[in-house]
């Protein structure tokens, strides 16, 4: 959940409204996905669900491979980043969103698919239900974590929109939410659908998503030289890492909290989606096009 550069800049000064932006909508939207769940939710038949999807699955081998396909993302972007930035000024277009896009949907999404949620079973068709749990939520319940979507991206509106303001409608913004959208597509059904999911069953519900979190947060950090849609600053590794960790953390908890309330992808991207129009308003077009 971390600002744009030109928008954290404009209320580091406002350290108090950098933490509420930062902690207020995970706790306020955490909680409301608890009480639905708890009250209208079948989040135990849900579970069973998901061990079963995951029967037959070497866990720990397919998180060695993840890991494998994450460093090869990070590997590509920074390549294709710098090979492509050569020619950038010359085509008058950022083609490093391009490579940004490109990067995550080869090794977030396609390779990721192929090798894991087949991982060579599919003679008997055991394990490959997973992709259906986590992006064809067919009960009604499991559309309750829009409720405490609204909750946080409003909480966030509310604390924000007086500082920066809303972004203009344009078709400039279409195109960047819809690159954003896919981004968050791939990010989301890599570190939630794959990533979460195998580290809750070997590590419980609570290690799972922490693990999955600090991983993101580092993950982000590592980007910023590179990725356009990485939100921090560049002012060094270890700050970097800081920042990380006071707002892609708590972002990242939360999404892992809905992941693990509801299975349903297109809630943490819609989340993501509306969280993005406000932090990066002012600096949304030069950000990342």
């Amino acid at each position: 959940m971390a600002a744009h550069p030109s928008l954290r800049n404009e209320i580091a000064a406002e350290f108090d409204v950098l933490f509420l932006v930062s902690w207020a909508p995970p706790v306020f939207g955490g909680l409301l996905a608890w009480i639905l769940v708890k009250a209208l939710g079948s989040r135990e038949q849900l579970d069973r669900r998901i061990e079963a999807a995951m029967e037959g699955h070497p866990l720990d081998r397919e998180l060695g491979w993840l890991a494998l396909c994450l460093l090869g993302f990070l590997v590509c972007l920074a390549g294709l980043t710098e090979i492509l930035r050569v020619y950038e000024t010359a085509v008058n277009t950022d083609v490093a969103v391009a490579a940004s896009f490109a990067s995550r949907m080869l090794f977030l999404l396609v390779l990721p698919i192929l090798v894991m949620d087949r991982s060579g079973i599919t003679l008997d068709g055991r394990g490959t239900s997973m992709p259906g749990i986590a992006m064809g939520a067919s009960e009604p319940w499991r559309w309750l974590g829009l409720v405490p979507v609204a909750a946080a991206v409003g909480l966030t509106g509310y604390v924000l929109v007086p500082h920066t303001g809303l972004p203009e409608p344009s078709y400039l913004l279409i195109g960047v939410l819809l690159a954003y959208a896919a981004v968050s597509v791939c990010e989301e059904v890599f570190f939630r659908s794959m990533v979460q999911t195998r580290l809750e069953i070997r590590m419980g519900r609570w290690g799972g998503i922490m693990a999955t979190s600090l991983l993101f947060a580092l993950v982000y950090t590592l980007l910023t030289p590179f990725d356009r849609f990485a939100q921090l600053p560049g002012a060094g590794m270890v700050h970097d890492l800081g920042l990380a960790m006071l707002t892609y953390l708590p972002s990242s908890v939360l999404y892992g909290y809905l992941w693990t309330c509801f299975r349903n992808v297109w809630v943490n991207v819609l989340l993501r989606i509306g969280l993005f129009v406000l932090l990066v308003p002012s600096g949304l077009g030069s950000a990342v096009v």
